[in-house]
Order: structure tokens, then C-alpha cells, then sequence
């Protein structure tokens, strides 16, 4: 079999020698044709620990971030099955000891089964559109919370209120299942408004009235000076806690004034001392 080049370097003529006739040709395309990869060059394009696949100290122990969910797991598993199984050493015997094994214990709390009935029953998996926020956030994925999709589901909502309708392409009207008309559900107003919310909640005055003298609430005030990345409650704004200097003068002015109250008061003067003086005064 030879290859002679055509005008087109895509092509080739195969010429196959065994056939009746040197005039029955096939063409095709050198793509076709499989590259095969230098063994070496496959070996080199492995990972590190694929590499090596002998005993080495030059090889460093794989780290913990170097692991995948799968080894971590198989390596907790089996430290969980030695523990337990020196614990039950430690208890004494010589049967304890034969039957609780790493491998006993493991095969007790398996969950893949390699048999017909395994292999036959039926697993539905479902996608859940959101979890849970403490889920959500020690799995380092806080846009999957309830409340994220919640608040992207409310943009989308008025988003799409905003848009055009649209009945009509290259002057014809569309088809009725092909017609877009925008949603008149005033989801803004709906959830995004505290019209329905009375104002002392909306300003928190319901929270802090009657408390501001307290002393954790100047320390709170303090603290929010302090980080004014945080939204400060309406009703304390108002009142002025947030300015650094009314919040010492208000802090000054009570401490004097505890400090005055709580002053030594005289003990009333006997009865007859008042007679004495008033007798003086009516003599004078």
C-alpha cells in the first residue's frame, strides 16, 4: 500500500495492491488516522503521584489539600477503624482481638454493594435549587442559600417587569404561544417596600426607646462609630449617639450626675434643735 499526495494536502490515495484492479482506488482523509502518543510523553502528562509508582524517598508525603474527597474520606474511615479497634484491644481478650479488625469494621458500615440487588435497584438523584444557609456557608457556597436564590429569583421577577412586550417580527404579528407580555405583579412594591411595616419598627425606635441611657448601648454606639461599614439604627442617628462628641458629653454628664446622687445625705436634724432655732428667730 502507497500514499501519493493530491493537489490538496487533506487528501491521499490509497492504493490497495491485493485488489483485481490497479485503477480501484480509495480516498480519505488523513485525519482520519489516529495519532498516537509517545508512551513516554502520556507518562510525563500524568500527575506526579501517577508517575511514581515505586517506593521513593525523594517523593514527599501528599499533603491534606493535595487530597481528594475520596481519599480523605478512605483515610478517616480507616483511622476511625484502628481507633476502634485498639480500643477494644485495650479492653482485654484474645477473642475481642481476633474478631475486631479494620477490615471487620469496615465491611459492618459499608455502603457500596457489588450485587445483583444493588446493581438492579433504581437511584433517583435531585438537584436541589438551594440549601440551607449553615450549609451553604461551611461549604464555601454562599450563593447557594435559600435566601440567595430567593433574592435573585425577586430580581429576575422585576427585571422582567421592566421589559417590552412583544408581539409583533418584521411586521407580522407572532404567534400566540410565541407573544411576550410582561408580568404586572408589582414585586417591587411586593418585597422590596416597608409600606406594610409601621415606621418605630422601620427605625427601630420600638428597639431602643427608653434604653439609650443604658451603658451597652453607648458601648454599642461606640462600637458602630468605630465600623461604619455596618447600617446604623434611624432612631439612634437621630438622636445624635453616633457623634463622637455628643456621645462624651451625654457619657460625662451622667457619670456626674450618678456620682452626685449617690452623695452622702445628712441625716434630719432633731425636733428639738428646730424648736431651738425657731425660738431664737422669734426672740431676735
Amino acid at each position: 500500500m502507497t500514499k501519493e499526495p493530491m493537489l490538496s494536502y487533506r487528501k491521499c490515495i490509497l492504493i490497495n495492491r491485493d485488489m483485481d484492479s490497479d485503477t480501484d482506488v480509495e480516498i480519505c482523509s488523513s485525519d482520519e488516522e489516529g495519532v498516537k502518543l509517545n508512551i513516554h510523553q502520556e507518562l510525563l502528562s500524568k500527575p506526579e503521584r501517577e508517575q511514581i509508582t515505586w517506593a521513593t524517598h525523594y517523593l514527599q508525603p501528599e499533603r491534606e489539600d493535595e487530597k481528594t474527597l475520596v481519599k480523605k474520606a478512605d483515610d478517616l474511615t480507616d483511622r476511625i477503624a484502628k481507633d476502634f479497634c485498639d480500643y477494644m484491644k485495650e479492653l482485654g481478650g484474645d477473642q475481642q482481638s481476633q474478631l475486631f479488625t479494620p477490615e471487620a469494621i469496615k465491611e459492618l458500615f459499608r455502603i457500596e454493594f457489588d450485587n445483583h440487588a444493588a446493581r438492579g435497584l433504581r437511584v433517583i438523584s435531585k438537584e436541589l435549587p438551594s440549601i440551607q444557609e449553615k450549609v451553604a456557608i461551611n461549604t464555601g457556597n454562599p450563593e447557594k442559600s435559600c435566601y440567595r436564590a430567593l433574592e435573585r429569583e425577586i430580581s429576575k421577577d422585576i427585571k422582567a417587569e421592566h421589559l417590552p412586550k412583544r408581539t409583533t417580527a418584521f411586521g407580522q404579528s407572532l404567534l400566540l404561544r410565541e407573544q411576550f407580555y410582561p408580568p404586572r405583579n408589582n414585586t417591587k412594591c411586593m418585597w422590596r417596600s416597608a409600606r406594610h411595616v409601621p415606621k418605630e419598627l422601620v427605625t427601630l425606635k420600638t428597639v431602643w426607646e427608653g434604653i439609650t441611657n443604658l451603658r451597652s448601648v453607648k458601648e454599642f454606639c461606640r462600637w458602630m462609630i468605630e465600623h461604619p461599614e455596618y447600617r446604623r439604627p434611624s432612631y439612634l442617628n437621630c438622636l445624635g449617639m453616633f457623634d463622637p462628641a455628643m456621645l462624651d458629653a451625654r457619657i460625662t454628664l451622667e457619670t456626674k450626675y450618678r456620682i452626685s446622687s449617690t452623695a452622702p445625705v445628712e441625716p434630719p436634724l432633731p425636733v428639738d434643735h428646730i424648736r431651738r432655732r425657731l425660738s431664737e428667730l422669734a426672740d431676735s
